[in-house]
């Protein structure tokens, strides 16, 4: 049927069959069997300029439509029918923008590229720390197979990896909290470690407590110190609003929506609704944007060796407290005193060892 839409143009309308939204494009599957073999970007660029083809003829066919229903069908019928069309329409613009990021336009040198090198890194981090925002996805079959045999490879390595910087930083936090928090005990045994002749023989000053060798004690070894719940749990939200308050800068979200996507980054939960984008757009010529981008990708990597470490350093505390629990409520015997060896007794110094360990340390 023949009809003619407001500005003159003949159009062929197909009053009956079946609806537009539904129909499949014999082309479109010798067109994939093609592209399959391409790399992902040109597949999804060769599927967005065909889907933008079919819009634009779409809704031009929607306005002949009704334009040509307007007086042969009631005013019901035509409004029912409208609404039908449109919510097809709605359906497939909404799926062409999500799956081929559809704007509207034809002219394909505007385009962006949805693999570029910023999304490929950021795509490869999320799959190394198993994060997975799902912003890309491969979609043909060489990208799938290729995904997979990264995958396998690369996050045992990743883990490993995070697991020993995790024990590694636990180790350097543990004995930067032992210098820290026992400086005053130490400063307290000095006194009485040394009696007052042995001070008057040294010019009345103590040894500075940086010469003393911490951890060699049996009573205070540095390996043993437990670090408290309380401030792993401070550490990791100072490290959580850090990153809420950069990338809401980055990003121009607000607050807790930053705070929210640091959140779901660390813990490796990654929805996607959120991911940092702009940092990972434009780094081409600009240091600031590469900075930006190798910024983003270094605190991912960080932030997760950082639950690890606090991790590692708070399941050795719950451990010590559930063996105390146990203890006490009797489910396991601690050794006997004299199973064990006796602890060195302190000594006081006298004023000749002061004078000799005075000439070492001069």
């Amino acid at each position: 049927m023949i009809s003619h839409d407001p500005g003159g143009r003949e159009v062929l309308i197909q009053d009956k069959g079946t609806p537009w939204w539904k129909k499949k494009n014999r082309n479109y599957l010798s067109l994939k069997g093609h592209v399959i073999e391409h790399s992902n970007e040109d597949f999804i660029r060769n599927e967005r300029k065909i889907r933008s083809i079919d819009v634009n003829d779409t809704i031009g066919y929607l306005s002949a439509l009704f334009y040509y229903l307007k007086d042969k069908v009631s005013q019901d019928e035509w409004n029912a029918r409208v609404y039908q069309e449109l919510k097809g329409l709605d359906k497939f613009i909404v799926g062409v923008v999500k799956n081929f990021s559809y704007d509207g336009t034809m002219d394909e040198n505007n385009w962006d590229r949805e693999w570029t090198f910023g999304n490929g890194l950021l795509y490869s981090v999320t799959i190394l720390t198993t994060i997975g925002y799902g912003h890309v996805t491969p979609k043909t079959q060489i990208g799938k197979i290729v995904t997979i045999l990264y995958s396998l490879i690369g996050i045992p390595l990743t883990l490993i990896f995070l697991a020993n910087i995790g024990d590694l930083m636990a180790s350097v936090f543990r004995y930067a909290y032992s210098r820290l928090c026992c400086r005053w005990c130490r400063g307290s045994r000095r006194r009485y470690e040394y009696t007052p002749e042995a001070v008057a023989q040294m010019g009345g000053r103590l040894p500075p407590l940086s010469s003393d060798q911490v951890g060699e004690e049996t009573y205070m070894p540095t390996s043993q110190i437990q670090i408290p719940i309380l401030l792993n749990l401070m550490f990791i939200s100072l490290f959580i609003l850090l990153g809420a308050v950069i990338f809401a800068f980055l990003e121009d979200w607000d607050m807790l929506s930053s705070g929210y996507f640091t959140f779901i980054t660390l813990t490796t939960i990654g929805f996607g609704d959120y991911y940092p984008g702009k940092a990972f757009k434009g780094y081409k010529g600009s240091i600031t944007k590469t900075l930006t981008l190798m910024g983003t990708c270094f605190y991912m990597m960080l932030g997760m060796a950082l639950v690890s470490m606090c991790i590692n350093l708070m399941q050795e505390q719950l451990t010590a407290k559930v063996k105390w629990v146990a203890n006490e409520i009797g489910l396991i015997r601690q050794p006997d005193i004299a199973d064990t060896d006796e602890e060195k007794p302190l000594t006081r110094i006298s004023a000749t060892d002061a004078t000799s360990r005075s000439n070492l340390i001069e």
